[in-house]
């Protein structure tokens, strides 16, 4: 599947359609950034067909479990992942993009927010033979009555991860930390 190259083309089109004054009547817009949630909704479909054995830990302030699963509903696993979706023309402009390409192939891009009232402040996307092998997304969202810090991991061939931190006005901060792990 070659789909991030795809992507790199969408993102210097965006850039080009954005400097020449438009797009052309009757066609899609092209994706402003890497389609985080398009992927995961592919994951989405290939995690559910196969039903890989997982081993998912859950831990809170430190305290955790871990149990074994045949199976788990991927589209609620991986619903933090959509949600850190930041492909939007709207915000082409609030993102610094830095591409690294080793023998002519593409195997990492980052998004970094240049607005700090973005939820998603970091999705880091890294290739091997064209393909995804991880994402990584830093969420942060602060307002007067609690701040909120998740960092989120997925990679394909192993699991996800994910690291919350939340403090509210009223409350003293607690950690939770996921981690799913793929044993097939």
């Amino acid at each position: 599947m070659k789909r991030p190259f795809l992507y790199l083309a969408f993102l210097s089109l965006a850039f080009t359609g954005c400097a020449s004054g438009g797009e052309e009547e009757g066609l899609p817009a092209p994706d402003a950034f890497f389609d985080l949630k398009g992927y995961i909704k592919g994951e989405i479909r290939r995690l559910s067909e196969i039903q890989p054995e997982v081993l998912k830990r859950i831990a809170i302030d430190g305290r955790g479990e871990e149990k074994t699963f045949d199976s788990l509903d991927y589209e609620k696993e991986l619903d933090i992942f959509s949600r850190s979706d930041i492909n939007k023309i709207a915000w082409l402009d609030k993102y610094r993009v830095d591409s690294v390409f080793q023998g002519g192939q593409l195997v990492r891009l980052t998004y970094t927010s240049k607005d700090k009232d973005l939820k998603t402040h970091l999705l880091e996307v890294r290739f091997s033979g064209g393909q995804v092998t991880q994402v990584h997304v830093q969420n942060k969202t602060e307002s007067i009555v609690a701040d909120v810090g998740q960092e989120i991991w997925y990679q394909p061939a192993k699991g996800y991860r994910l690291a919350s931190r939340q403090s509210t006005a009223l409350t003293e901060e607690k950690e939770v930390e996921v981690e799913v792990e793929f044993l097939e």
